[in-house]
């Protein structure tokens, strides 16, 4: 019960966030050495997909398995518009993209919850031989 008011709650709050805050951040530096503390957890990638289906895939991204395109980029290729590396992703993730509808989560979603959201990308990755997705040229 506290499962599914706590994912109601985490949606309900990541909408507003994207339907209110489209200004650009400050750019912050990306350390692209930075790795995932939740790769390869089975229990955190779990959670990572509850949130990710919760609360991502309503408004902008498509699930790994969607039979259809989300208005957003697909994060199950193996091609990113803003960098490949768990630093870079974490990065667009806690910042935003500027000039996109990608708001930044930092400070309003614990980091611990981000990481588990990648963590879930990463293990629904269509990238063979669990390469990190390459950065699109542009």
């Amino acid at each position: 019960m506290w499962r599914g008011h706590f994912l109601f709650t985490f949606s309900v709050t990541l909408c507003f966030i994207v339907l209110l805050d489209f200004s650009a951040s400050a750019e912050t530096p990306v350390d692209t050495s930075v790795k995932n503390p939740f790769a390869g957890n089975a229990e955190a990638i779990a959670t990572g997909k509850m949130l990710f289906e919760a609360a991502c895939t309503g408004y902008c991204h498509a699930t790994a398995t969607a039979n259809r395109a989300g208005r957003c980029p697909n994060l199950f290729d193996c091609e990113w518009k803003h960098g490949g590396s768990d630093g870079e992703v974490f990065h667009s993730v806690t910042e935003g993209v500027p000039k996109t509808e990608m708001v930044g989560f930092k400070g309003r979603v614990p980091d611990e919850m981000l990481w588990k959201v990648i963590a879930y990308l990463r293990s629904a990755s269509q990238c063979q031989n669990g390469s990190a997705p390459a950065a699109a040229a542009h």
